[in-house]
């Protein structure tokens, strides 16, 4: 995982910035089922990888959110696992007939 990971940050000609296993990584209802994942990394507490993972399924409730370690979204969908090494700032959409990556200044800054 590790060199796939540091070949995606390379290509977005981003840092490498990975999560380790134990991390925290919240999640909502469907990206273990497998819908289509909508991300945006933020600065967050060590025990936290600054993840947020969501779904067209996230009504917005918080509370409906859960926290897993890294070590699930691997197991579980490794497609999404590839592009979480990339530092704070960074969203990336998948599904469809391509990959969408890009820096968000506002998710850097917490703003959003």
């Amino acid at each position: 995982m590790e060199s796939v990971q540091k070949e995606c940050c390379e290509h977005y000609q981003a840092i490498y910035a990975p999560v380790e296993p134990t991390q925290l990584v919240t999640i909502s209802k469907g990206i273990y089922e497998g819908s289509t994942p909508v991300e945006g990394r933020y600065p967050s507490p060590n025990h936290m990888s600054g993840w947020w993972l969501t779904t067209d399924e996230y009504d917005g409730n918080t509370s409906s959110l859960v926290t897993v370690h890294f070590e699930h979204i691997i197991e579980k969908r490794p497609e999404l696992a590839i592009y979480m090494a990339l530092p704070f700032g960074y969203r990336f959409n998948l599904g469809g007939e391509s990959e969408h990556v890009w820096f968000d200044q506002a998710v850097a800054d917490g703003s959003i």
